[in-house]
């Protein structure tokens, strides 16, 4: 009788063991290398396959640097729809046929529904819970961004269950330099440089309380009714989630403060003037904390 339960409790063991490596053992991914780097170093690298970094500046900061925005849509489109777009009461992860749905009803593809993404380790575990839980298979990009937050202990995975080991690492997302294609935007050396910048800002949000605080400060006491309405309409345009106060502070201060290229952002596409939206920059600019964002955009020098 004691040997027979000895032979159960190693044939449980090894059952937890194969449940603990499943999802690990999904499908085979692409080996990737993690590199260190700081804003120049990044924003001036030339790449034609996947590159991961380590942001210098701030360690926990990681930038997916990719070479074409289709590869980055397919790793990233399904999360962001879940976390910055998603206005279902259930929240869930679209099939691969819902997303190719949603891109077709908002008149976007894998390729141009954001130029860069910005999520934390513990919207990436609720995103791979999510679609073990309702059995919805991950692409191969995706398998990539899983065993890479694995591989660096930022999540593990017990009986098909997968818990955020250091939930608020940021991992971010930019796109290289490309010409025009059939399938693909141009990425001029402005767009990446605005990107990198734009997606900085999000990590900063996340990785800096003091940076977080002045921003919500910013937003619910230093911006009027009207001005925080014109951010809103003005995001509403990119699909963004509006029920979510969190996100619209952070995209605010990415928008008015990190997108230097007048083709993403203006006074114009705002609805103001120039000298409006140049108000608003100083306003944020007073009792700014120190940051490890690029400063000569904040003082709006080139």
């Amino acid at each position: 009788m004691i040997a027979m339960k000895r032979i159960a409790q190693i044939l449980l063991l090894g059952l937890l063991a194969i449940f603990a490596s499943a999802a690990s053992a999904e499908a085979p991914v692409d080996k990737v290398i993690v590199k260190s780097g700081d804003f120049s170093t990044i924003l001036a690298s030339k790449s034609q396959e996947l590159v991961i970094w380590q942001y210098s500046t701030n360690p926990e900061i990681y930038i997916f640097d990719f070479p074409n925005l289709t590869q980055q849509g397919k790793t990233f489109n399904r999360i962001t729809q879940l976390t910055e777009q998603f206005n279902e009461a259930y929240k869930r992860v679209l099939t691969d046929r819902e997303i190719e749905e949603y891109l077709a009803s908002i008149r976007r593809t894998q390729a141009n529904m954001a130029f860069g993404n910005d999520i934390l380790v513990s919207e990436l575990v609720l995103f791979f819970n999510l679609a073990e839980n309702d059995k919805v298979g991950l692409n191969h990009d995706e398998l990539v961004l899983r065993d890479f937050a694995i591989s660096q202990g930022l999540i593990k995975v017990w009986r098909k269950f997968y818990q955020a080991i250091q939930p608020n690492i940021v991992i971010l997302s930019i796109p290289q330099t490309q010409v025009k294609s059939a399938t693909e935007p141009r990425v001029s050396e402005l767009a990446r440089r605005t990107v990198f910048t734009h997606e900085l800002a999000h990590g900063e949000y996340y990785a800096n309380p003091y940076y977080a605080k002045h921003c919500a400060r910013f937003w619910n006491t230093v911006l009027t009714d009207e001005q925080r309405n014109i951010f809103k309409q003005y995001l509403s345009k990119y699909n963004y989630a509006l029920n979510a106060n969190e996100l619209l502070i952070n995209e605010t201060q990415a928008y008015l403060m990190f997108t230097p290229d007048p083709s993403s952002f203006s006074a114009a596409k705002l609805g103001i003037t120039d000298e409006e939206l140049e108000d608003m920059r100083k306003a944020f600019r007073k009792g700014m904390p120190a940051t490890g964002l690029p400063v000569n955009l904040i003082k709006g020098e080139e």
